[in-house]
This record gives C-alpha cells, structure tokens and sequence, in this order.
C-alpha cells in the first residue's frame, strides 16, 4: 500500500479520492485541509460515510508520508503545498485549477524539486480527448474547419473557463497557429462575420454538472464534434491515483498525464 495525503481533503475531490484510495492501492494516512477549518482535528470521514484512523490537519504541521500528496485545494495555496513536499522530496500531483500566468510558473519552477503532476483534468478519457483534438487540429487547419469549444459545469464552479476548456484552447491555438488575440469567450452584438483566424470558448453553468467538453470542428457541409462527459467525479479520483503511482520512484521533474498514459 502506498501511504498518501490529500490536501483539500473535504472538499468534493478530496473525498472522491478518498473513497477510491484503498481499491487502487493507497492508505490515506494525512488528509490535510487549511489551517483555520472549524474540522481540524477530528477525525476524517468521506463523503459516503468511511472513516479514517487519520486526524484532519493543517499543511504546517503535516508530516507527509513518502507516497506523497494529491492537491485539490485552491490556486493561491498550491505552492506551498509544493514547498512542503519538497522538504522531504515527495511526489505531488496537483488537480487544481484557475493558476495565473505567474502561479503556474512558479509551480512547474518546482518541477526541479521534486516528482510532479499539474493537470487541468485527471479524468483518463479528457487526457486522451487531448491528443485527439490535437491531432484532428493539425489535419483539419488546413481545410478551413473551424474549431470552437463548449464547456458545462455545475453552479459552484468558481473558474471561468474551466482548466479543461483551456488546456483545449491551447491545443487548438497552437495547432492552428493562432494567438491569444484570436480566442473569443463568448459573442454578443453585432461582431461581424466569424474570423478566419478565430476560436472561441464558450462557457455555461448550471445544477451539478460533473463536467461536459465538446470540440467543434466545423466546415462547409460538415462537421466533427469531439466530447468528454464525466457523471461522477471518480473518474477524476481514478486518474489523479494513477498519476500518484506513475510518480512513485521517479525523479524529480515535470512530468504529464500523457507520461501517466503513454501517449507521448
């Protein structure tokens, strides 16, 4: 068994791993939340009622196990999750999204620290979406098809885009040649005829939407669509286990869901 930590341990992903944790091979032995949770020190249970020997405690004053930890918390903390981990030399895989430009540097700068995962989604299937939008891009372009991206999530989602959404953005914007400039989220008024050189990313939010992805292709008397629907969040559970075991042994570095895969 390899002995793990969940930081962001309540909240709906930390227990989603939670629950998965034994059948894929991992004791919990630290679940971790912020310093000031009106739960510290009790003791931790699940969503669906398992209990853990293990305490909830603050990130400071977790010893983390050798496994290492999985972060699904918020943005702003993440780093010092990685700061934590590199004390000791652990594997961390990190799920959460809605990292600036400045954040997501720092993180990856970690990468020479220590074994570690960033992936805007867990889920195996979004992780194989990727590389075939990727590859649908690249035959496509030339065609005149017109990429576009639909993304739903339920109402408690606080990022806009979802990490998903833009990690296929970028997919798309990179395979097509285009800019930042050329990325639209969302259309109103009167804008125009669409662009030759645009994308645009379109968001909607509503009850308890798990996650829903679809890429357009779209051109003149056809069209491809290219969809991930995620119903429960085991699926993200599931990927980010196996992206803790990927990272079992390993070096430090950066490393990707496609190294967890083996689509590289």
């Amino acid at each position: 068994m390899i002995q793990f930590g969940i930081v962001g341990a309540l909240g709906r992903m930390g227990r989603a791993i939670a629950n998965r944790a034994l059948q894929s091979g991992f004791d919990l032995v630290t679940p971790i939340e912020f310093a000031k949770h009106p739960d510290q020190g009790k003791k931790y249970s699940t969503v669906t009622g398992m209990a853990f020997d293990a305490e909830i405690v603050p990130l400071q004053s977790a010893k983390i196990a050798q496994g290492g930890l999985i972060d699904f918390s918020h943005a702003a903390t993440v780093v010092e999750t990685l700061r934590k981990a590199a004390e000791t030399g652990a594997p961390v895989v990190v799920g959460t999204t809605g990292f600036t430009a400045e954040q997501r540097k720092e993180l990856e700068v970690m990468g020479g620290k220590i074994p570690l995962i960033i992936a805007s989604n867990m889920a195996i299937g979004v992780n194989v979406l990727f590389s075939l939008v990727d590859q649908a891009a690249r035959a496509l372009a030339a065609h005149g098809f017109d990429p576009e991206v639909m993304e739903i999530h339920h109402n408690l989602k606080k990022d806009s885009p979802s990490g998903t959404a833009v990690t296929i953005k970028e997919v798309l914007r990179n395979a097509y040649g285009l800019s930042d400039n050329d990325v639209l989220y969302g259309r109103e008024g009167m804008i125009g005829e669409r662009k030759k050189n645009e994308l645009g990313v379109m968001t909607l939010r509503g009850g308890d939407v798990v996650g829903d992805h679809t890429v357009y292709f779209l051109g003149q008397g056809e069209r491809i669509e290219i969809k991930h629907q995620a119903t429960n969040r085991d699926t993200f559970a599931a990927g980010a286990l196996a992206a803790l075991k990927f990272l079992q042994g390993k070096p430090a570095g950066l490393y990707s869901m496609k190294d967890v895969l083996g689509l590289k």
